[in-house]
């Protein structure tokens, strides 16, 4: 893919297309909308950036938010679209809000002495 190509590909659209597409393979069609799509996103470096999610687009950058695993904290970040190699879905947070009521109040593990032997 030259750069021009790159560059003019609408990864907001190909990515919520990607979302249906897999929602309707598991079963999930009909489930709500995802509000926010979580993505892998292969860059011509190395690494990959993962989880974000596409908070916006231009001709030239695709604004993201993500997912730090230290402290919970969101990045923003841009990432110019010639330097794109691919995205990939990783999954989809759903619009609705869980009801508090629905979870159930229980540890995680019940013996988590099984994890450290």
């Amino acid at each position: 893919m030259n750069n021009c190509q790159s560059s003019s590909v609408n990864w907001s659209e190909k990515v919520r297309i990607l979302d249906e597409k897999i929602r309707r393979e598991i079963g999930l069609e009909g489930e709500s909308e995802a509000k926010h799509i979580l993505i892998k996103v292969q860059t011509k470096s190395a690494e990959t950036i993962e989880p974000a999610f596409i908070v916006g687009e231009d001709e030239t950058f695709l604004d993201l938010f993500v997912l730090s695993p230290q402290e919970s904290n969101i990045i923003s970040t841009a990432v110019l679209k010639n330097n794109i190699q691919s995205i990939g879905v990783i999954g989809g947070m759903s619009a609705e809000k869980t009801d508090a009521s629905e979870i159930p109040d229980r540890p995680a593990l019940d013996d988590a002495s099984t994890l450290y032997q």
